[in-house]
């Protein structure tokens, strides 16, 4: 019986470490977007979580030229727009999207001044 939930207690442990490596988002509707990035940010330490919402931030962006791109579409000013994210990070996982944002031209920086 101890090996058996042993056992469990290590497979649980390594599923909770891997979630964030092995998990692949689905970016085929807004709500399976918000639940991918919900299930990979409630297993990621603070700064990695920054990070990664840092990173959702410069993929969303990745496409605006000008502020003008901004302005005409009014989904860009929520914090996140689950639609641009999704179609983007559709069948990647976290790495990938980490390297998808250094990728950006776009460039998102977190300053003291901004934690205020």
């Amino acid at each position: 019986m101890k090996a058996i939930l042993f056992s469990l207690f290590i497979a649980f442990v390594s599923g909770c470490a891997s979630v964030k490596n092995d998990y692949i988002f689905d970016g085929a509707t807004i709500e399976s977007t918000k639940q991918g990035i919900g299930t990979v940010v409630k297993r990621l330490k603070p700064t990695e979580r920054v990070e990664f919402m840092m990173a959702l931030l410069a993929i969303q962006f990745s496409d605006v030229s000008s502020v003008y791109d901004i302005i005409d579409d009014p989904t860009m000013t929520d914090e996140l727009n689950y639609y641009i994210i999704g179609k983007k990070i559709n069948g990647l996982n976290y790495q990938q999207v980490l390297a998808l944002a250094k990728s950006s031209p776009t460039k998102v920086k977190l300053t003291s001044s901004s934690m205020r």
